[in-house]
């Protein structure tokens, strides 16, 4: 299936991992504070939370700023902070200089102790390195945050398999934008790769838009049931390899 395509262009979670989060969770925002605390930012949970909501929100407000210089079509909806600048501001909000290691490895932590589910879909690794053998070249493409995404990718053996990682939060963009696709496939024909992702919006369609063919596949972690796709589906993974 797509022979003729050269780059095929993978969303990541609940497309080939299954994850579920409980960011929401008291147990999350308790085990962060006693982190913070025990590296010296004292907070409680409550408040913690309190703070990182806030931050989130003054870091949004910032960067649509600073991007709608750039491109005034570009809404909040459309940009991603990167969540190490909330980590280091929440040290430095108690008056701790937080360095490199000690931010990644509170995302880290906060991400572990949020996580409910992940593995990888059936057949992922699979389908990855068919393509890889047939001469294809295989990217990343994910709304997601670096920090947590690099180390689950890690984990699960999939690190390796990319020749292209574009993650949002590096980005500053998020599919659907057009920006974001622009600056993942960069000077690369976009005639020449197809999108495959479980989200009609930010994978179908934002891949559409931008040129680039898209195949859909549904998970438990797809946002919606379309009916009316303009695009390919296919059942699961394997259908990318054995279908004709």
């Amino acid at each position: 299936m797509f022979d003729n395509k050269d780059y095929f262009l993978f969303d990541l979670y609940g497309t080939l991992v299954d994850i579920r989060t409980d960011e929401g969770s008291p147990f999350v925002w308790a085990s962060l504070a006693n982190y913070y605390s025990m590296n010296g930012a004292v907070y409680n949970d409550t408040d913690l939370r309190r703070a990182y909501m806030r931050l989130c929100e003054e870091e949004t407000a910032k960067l649509l700023k600073y991007m709608r210089k750039s491109n005034h079509k570009l809404t909040g909806s459309d940009v991603e902070i990167d969540l190490k600048d909330v980590f280091k501001a929440l040290y430095a909000g108690k008056g701790v200089k937080a360095g490199s290691q000690l931010i990644s490895d509170t995302a880290v932590m906060m991400r572990s102790v949020s996580i409910v589910k992940l593995r990888l879909f059936d057949g992922a690794i699979e389908v990855l390195k068919e393509l890889k053998n047939r001469g294809k070249k295989i990217c990343l493409l994910s709304n997601a945050q670096s920090c947590f995404t690099i180390p689950e990718i890690r984990s699960l053996g999939l690190y390796d398999m990319f020749d292209g990682i574009f993650i949002s939060s590096d980005l500053k963009v998020k599919k659907p934008s057009l920006a974001f696709y622009e600056k993942a496939i960069g000077d690369i024909d976009p005639s020449s790769c197809v999108m495959i992702g479980n989200d009609e919006f930010a994978d179908i369609r934002g891949a559409m838009g931008a040129g680039i063919d898209a195949c859909y596949i549904q998970s438990e972690q797809s946002p919606s049931f379309p009916r009316n796709l303009p695009s390919d589906r296919i059942n699961n993974l394997r259908d990318l390899i054995f279908e004709s």
